[in-house]
């Protein structure tokens, strides 16, 4: 066996193989068969089982006969595999298929005939939404159905259909022009049209057979689903009500008619030109409903929620309209809804109202021109309003707003509160925190006490008060510790400190000062305002520092000179450089050096070499170092004797000759004289300048830099400057403007007493008048300055107040009234008493009962009893209209139910607008009729009733 062909074959699918058969036929003979139904759509398979032994098949198809030449026979499109399912083109033609194998070779099988379709078609019938088709109607055609008589199975999609629809004239029917698919929309004016009666005929096409059916049966047109849908919603309603003998039958009855319009197709729905008639009495079944059952659940409502639902109940019935309330009834539901709204009692009322107003008033007082609340705690005036408040509350909803004054109460409510907040405060205050810290926490406590009117400063109890100053006072034991501990240090000095530090003291004496600076650096501002020398404190400390290191210095000279072989002119060099540091000292400075006694006594010796010649002039040297060594202590002179003998003593050493100056050995100190000449001359050309000043305020100014100046001056040179500086000092221009600071201190501290100011406002000015003309250092020994910013700050609060009360006392004192109350007690205190007692008696006048007013609430309310107007409406309105356009401003702000009245007179007003409208029944004016029944249905309950008994003939 050819193995190439072995493995060709084998990779050919098995189906395609043919095995060898024993007794195989001639290749003459139809080797290819064929089984399978000759019916359309049945499927026929080719076999190759006779081909020859080992025969390879890799092609087929399938030819349509078309005589004995098989050159004409028809390929048959995509029919080129062993199976072939039969399409319908092929009924009635014969069929065979030819096998090709791998070799070329080709075997044909017998030829078959497929049966011809013998078509047959059901009646069609015609589509609608009932048994009639209306106007407007889309109808469709139903049933038609194709079958083949001789068995085959038939496709939807090889059936083709085609349709005519024919409306009947008589007993004959003629087509409808372009009625030619599966649908037909009636057209809306078929009836008018003659178009009573329609028809459909089908015709159906497979392949190229056809069959068509007889015509289906007679479809009517008619209106009859709307006539009747129409007919019955018509009798729903009579003369503006509806036909209802009870809600429960009335509602089954158009829930029904509802089913029956939703069945109805839409064009039928479209001819129901009434079914709004039929929707809004839906609706009106489930608002009369759903309000029956709102009132049967009243007694399951809490009596937080029961006004608000009662209202709602009462407006909703106030909302039907006659239609709507003729499902009421025998007016079941507005009885019920009468008897739960039924109004209690006027008069108890109206007592109860007088007793509140007068409850509420009472809450006050009025003292030396102030108002406070009678109670005096926060407890018991938060007792006294919630009690008022729960009575207001039983009143009914229309007498509540007839109660005065509760803007007392709401007030009262703000106060309690704010008070509470404040008292809230003392929370963050404890005994056990640092006295700076309480003095902080109490500013803040302070600032918010000073913010709280007179009223709500009452309430706030003494203790918290008292707590309040043991916290303030925090630091008082400290200050004045402090204070006699500064005194000790630095109080009436002059040119020495008054303590005398020594090598053993000296640490003792630094930390003491170090420890007050940092104490004082940790006290509120306010204390630190009452130290009294702080910035001499911070002097000697600095002055600690600048002697510290002279001391230093003095003591590193004694060691030196007690040091063997220490060379002479360098013992010279160092005892001069310590000599000229210690004498730039001030007089304080040098009063803290404690070893310079020992160091003066130390001088070095100093060898004057001339390599063995004396000079001509060596006594004229010595004679001049005897008068340097006098300027060592300058007390001895005055500035004038001092200027004349240094300036003598330079001219002498001038003369002298190179190795006659050798001898004056203490030259650096006629070169420190010479600078303290200096220095204190520059200082007396600002005594001069200061002195020559003649206007005061600017003297004192100038006389501030020469203190300054002067402190700052080495020991010697303030001695010697002292005679002309104290005759500045002593001699300085007098101020007639110039306050005295401790007596401004002291004043601004006496003008608030007991949380008000003891002042007026234009004596708090010139305080601060006096205040701002003072030097930056003088306002830093005003302690009480936090004083008087708050005051001036309150002046300002006053000015504008009263710039108000000026404006609108008269014709609007309300606004006062309110700005005033929003003062705090210390800015109260700064109107004048008159004005205070001018707004008190306007707020008392205010506050009283008008009873003008409340007699004309009364009489409002009683214009409607028990939901019903009163007979007579029309005259009562007019009457109180009348009262009530006679009251004052405010006496129409108590009148709260104000809008009963306007409400009346629209009610009055619209009522008559209908009956214009009325025109009696007859036969000649029905279009007028019509439009005053309509106007009649659309009154409410109230309005209906209230048109009987104003017009009883109309009905």
């Amino acid at each position: 066996m050819n193995k190439k062909l072995f493995f060709t074959a084998a990779a050919i699918p098995a189906a395609l193989m043919v095995p060898t058969v024993a007794g195989a036929v001639g290749a003459d003979t139809a080797l290819v068969t064929v089984s399978g139904n000759n019916k359309v759509n049945e499927t026929l398979k080719a076999s190759i089982e006779n081909l020859p032994a080992n025969s390879i098949v890799n092609a087929y198809q399938w030819y349509y006969v078309d005589g004995s030449n098989d050159s004409k026979n028809k390929p048959i499109s995509s029919a080129t595999s062993a199976s072939f399912t039969i399409p319908v083109e092929a009924a009635g033609k014969a069929v065979f298929v030819e096998a090709t194998t791998t070799k070329g070779d080709k075997y044909k099988s017998e030829p078959r005939t497929i049966n011809d379709l013998d078509l047959s078609i059901t009646a069609p019938k015609i589509n609608s939404s009932s048994n009639y088709a209306v106007p407007g109607e889309l109808v469709q055609v139903a049933g038609a159905i194709v079958t083949d008589e001789a068995g085959a199975k038939l496709q939807s999609n090889q059936i083709t259909y085609s349709y005519q629809w024919f409306y009947k004239v008589g007993e004959n029917a003629t087509i409808i022009e372009g009625a030619t698919s599966d649908t037909y929309r009636i057209p809306n004016n078929a009836l008018k049209d003659g178009i009573t009666d329609i028809m459909v005929r089908v015709q159906a096409k497979v392949g190229t057979s056809f069959v068509e059916s007889d015509v289906s049966d007679v479809k009517t047109i008619s209106n009859e689903p709307s006539d009747s849908m129409i007919q019955e919603i018509e009798k729903l309603i009579n003369d503006n009500k509806y036909n209802a003998t009870s809600l429960e039958s009335f509602q089954a009855e158009v829930t029904a008619l509802e089913g029956k319009y939703q069945a109805l197709s839409t064009a039928a729905k479209a001819n129901v030109k009434n079914y709004d008639v039929l929707k809004r009495a839906v609706a009106d079944v489930e608002l009369i409903s759903k309000l029956n059952e709102k009132v049967d659940k009243v007694n399951e409502v809490n009596e937080k929620d029961l006004p608000k639902y009662l209202k709602e109940i009462d407006e909703a019935y106030d909302k039907l309209d006659l239609l709507q309330r003729s499902l009421d009834l025998n007016d079941a539901l507005y009885n019920s809804i009468k008897n739960i709204l039924k109004d209690p009692t006027d008069i108890d009322e109206f007592k109860e109202v007088r007793r509140l107003n007068q409850a509420i008033v009472e809450l006050l007082k009025h003292e030396n021109s102030f108002v406070t609340y009678v109670p005096t705690s926060i407890e018991a005036l938060q007792t006294a309003v919630e009690t008022i408040e729960k009575d207001i509350a039983k009143l009914s909803q229309t007498y509540r707003a007839t109660v005065q004054n509760q803007t007392i109460l709401s007030d009262a409510k703000s106060d309690i509160k704010k008070v509470e907040q404040f008292i809230k405060l003392f929370d963050k205050l404890s005994q056990n925190d640092s006295p700076s810290k309480q003095v902080t926490t109490a500013k803040s406590i302070r600032t918010a006490y000073e913010k709280l009117t007179y009223k709500q400063l009452q309430l706030v109890q003494k203790n918290y008060m008292h707590t309040l100053l043991q916290a303030e006072n925090a630091e008082n034991s400290q200050i004045e510790r402090l204070n006699k501990e500064i005194d000790s240090y630095v109080g009436d000095v002059d040119d020495s400190y008054p303590i005398d530090p020594s090598v053993d003291s000296w640490q003792g004496h630094v930390n003491n000062v170090n420890r007050i600076i940092n104490e004082y650096k940790g006290l509120t501002k306010n204390s630190a305002a009452k130290i009294v020398g702080y910035e001499r404190i911070v002097t000697l400390q600095k002055d600690f520092k600048a002697a510290d290191k002279i001391i230093k210095d003095m003591n590193a000279y004694q060691k030196l000179s007690e040091t063997p072989g220490v060379a002479e002119s360098k013992l010279k060099t160092n005892y001069t450089n310590v000599l000229k540091a210690y004498n730039k000292l001030t007089s304080l400075q040098q009063s803290l050096v404690y070893n310079v006694n020992d160091f003066l006594l130390n001088t070095p010796t100093i060898s004057v070499d001339v390599n063995g010649k004396e000079p001509a002039d060596k006594a004229a040297a010595l004679a001049l170092k005897a008068d340097i060594d006098k300027f060592a202590n300058v007390t001895k002179y005055t500035f004038a004797q001092f200027e004349t003998a240094v300036n003598a003593a330079t001219t002498k050493y001038k003369s002298l000759s190179s190795a006659g100056r050798k001898y004056v050995t203490n030259y650096y100190l006629l070169t420190a004289a010479s600078k303290d000449l200096s220095g204190v001359k520059s200082f007396h050309k600002k005594v001069q300048t200061a002195r020559e000043e003649t206007d005061a305020a600017k003297q004192a100014k100038k006389i501030q830099t020469v203190e300054t100046a002067y402190a700052k001056l080495p020991a010697n040179q303030q001695y010697l400057a002292k005679q002309q500086y104290e005759d500045l000092l002593n001699n300085r221009l007098e101020d007639g403007n110039a306050p005295d600071i401790t007596t401004l201190n002291n004043e601004i501290a006496s003008i608030v007493s007991n949380d008000t100011y003891t002042v007026s406002m234009e004596r708090i000015k010139v305080l601060s008048t006096q205040y701002n003309k003072l030097s930056s250092s003088d306002k830093k020994r005003i302690t009480n300055a936090a004083i008087l910013t708050t005051a001036v700050a309150d002046v300002k609060k006053v000015e504008s107040f009263m710039k108000t009360y000026e404006k609108s006392f008269i014709s609007n004192p309300t606004t006062v009234i309110k700005a005033f109350a929003k003062l705090t007690s210390k800015q109260m205190s700064l109107v004048s008493p008159e004005i205070r007692q001018a707004i008190i008696d306007k707020d008392k006048d205010q506050q009283q009962s008008n009873e003008i007013a409340l007699k004309l609430v009364e009489s409002i309310n009683l214009l409607l009893v028990n939901g019903e107007y009163i007979d007579d409406l029309e005259t009562k309105v007019k009457e109180i209209r009348a009262a009530y356009d006679n009251l004052s401003a405010s006496e129409k702000s108590v009148v709260k139910n104000y809008s009963n009245l306007t409400q009346a007179e629209n009610d009055l007003k619209k009522v008559a607008e209908v009956h214009a409208l009325y025109v009696p029944s007859t036969g000649e004016n029905a279009p007028e009729r019509k439009a005053w029944q309509t106007a009649y249905g659309k009154l409410s309950k109230k309005l209906e009733i209230l048109y009987k008994k104003m017009y009883p003939t109309d009905l």
